[in-house]
């Protein structure tokens, strides 16, 4: 693989050692993944060979709180990022339930992390050699307050690696939201939560970064006994976005939601990668995934339902469906089940579409105008998986993102510019 501006920069990342140094000399060797990975078949990342970025080491914290807390739900505590450099004065924030350590330095955690991320994985492994900073957060007991993850930056010439590790105590609950509104030329967010037996995970992710940055995230979640998670992300932002997330449920009857929805228009190219890996039986993953593309735009959805052989009585679902608003736009699906044991419920499917004519003749007649009857119709379709999200907080903050996105598109074009 050609050497990239990037893999130079890390050789110039001194002083790593265990966990870290492992991860510089995995990226050293792989380097970005080229047109022959797989699962980078549809998500080209050569681009990002020529551009020559570099790390942030320090970052004016420039917060943007009161824009955040606009949609948030009531007295969210927020936890901030700047150019993916950590902001430790954010930390007295921290409602009751959560401590917070930093991971720099610390091995221990740093190698649970390292375990329950995507592993031999580009974001993996680079994000961890060149984080700056990152933090972990214990939960205990039932957090009454959300927290908020907040990410955001400023300079187009950096490439930012937030890494954030967190771990949810047996029986303990807490809501999460995890905001993303940077303008720097990569960001590389690295995720690793574990939810403990019978705690709850509600988490909503929103990718918002800018048009000329790239997002490229992993997250790793493992699942305990009668655990319950329920996901969500939304991508309308970067120029390209690739988000990936691995979950493991690991203990009996746990219970797994991960939906998601991508809005692309202009030539923008959204990913959303899943790999579902059901290891113990009685456990339940439902995945609702909704695109709309206009003008140029790309979608892909990616997602691997993998079935241990004992995982018995496994209830796996996966549905993607895409709707074009334009005829140069582009979605591609690649649903797959991969099964071992015999007394599952499994299914997937992928759908692509345009709207109903029908449907909008029909709203015609009743004296609806063209621009609201598309509205109304592109609405409809994504509530499939706002109405997924169980935690009215969470949907409540996702709904004007998608309303904002539908009011700046013009409904009454077929996409031709």
């Amino acid at each position: 693989m050609p050497a990239s501006m990037m893999q130079h920069s890390l050789d110039g990342v001194m002083g790593l050692t265990g966990v870290r140094a492992g991860a510089q000399r995995r990226w050293q060797k792989t380097g970005w993944p080229d047109h022959r990975a797989e699962q980078w078949r549809f998500t080209r990342l050569s681009g990002l060979q020529k551009v020559d970025l570099r790390f942030a080491e320090s970052a004016a914290i420039t917060a943007e709180n009161q824009e955040f807390s606009a949609a948030m739900p009531d007295n969210a505590a927020f936890l901030s990022f700047s150019n993916g450099v950590f902001d430790q004065a954010s930390l007295d924030n921290l409602p009751k339930g959560v401590k917070a350590s930093l991971l720099d330095g610390d091995e221990a955690t740093l190698l649970a992390l390292s375990e329950l991320v995507p592993q031999s994985h580009p974001i993996s492994d680079l994000s961890l050699a060149a984080m700056t900073s990152g933090i972990h957060l214990e939960i205990s007991g039932a957090v009454e307050i959300p927290i908020v993850l907040a990410f955001t930056g400023d300079d187009n010439s950096l490439s930012a690696h937030p890494v954030v590790s967190i771990k949810i105590n047996d029986g303990a609950s807490v809501v999460i939201s995890e905001w993303h509104r940077s303008n720097v030329g990569l960001s590389a967010p690295l995720m690793a939560i574990e939810v403990g037996k019978k705690a709850r995970l509600d988490y909503a992710k929103v990718q918002q970064d800018s048009a000329a940055s790239t997002h490229l995230s992993a997250t790793g979640l493992k699942l305990g006994d009668d655990s319950i998670f329920d996901g969500f992300q939304i991508s309308v932002g970067g120029k390209l976005a690739r988000l990936e997330t691995h979950i493991t449920l690991a203990g009996e009857n746990a219970d797994c939601t991960l939906s998601a929805i991508y809005l692309g228009r202009s030539s923008q190219h959204h990913d959303i990668t899943t790999n579902m890996n059901h290891l113990k039986g009685h456990c339940l993953s439902n995945q609702v995934i909704r695109g709309v593309l206009d003008d140029k735009a790309r979608g892909v959805f990616q997602g691997k339902v993998h079935v241990a052989p004992d995982a018995q009585k496994t209830d796996g679902q996966q549905m993607s469906r895409v709707l074009l608003l334009s005829r140069k736009a582009e979605a591609d699906a690649k649903p797959e089940l991969e099964i071992y044991a015999d007394d599952v419920l499994c299914a997937h499917g992928a759908t692509i579409g345009e709207l109903d004519e029908t449907q909008l003749f029909y709203l015609a007649s009743r004296g609806i105008d063209g621009q609201t009857a598309r509205g109304m119709l592109i609405s409809a379709f994504l509530d499939d998986a706002i109405d997924s999200i169980k935690h009215d907080g969470l949907s409540a903050m996702l709904r004007p993102i998608t309303t904002a996105w539908m009011t700046a598109v013009d409904l009454n074009s077929d996409g031709e510019l």
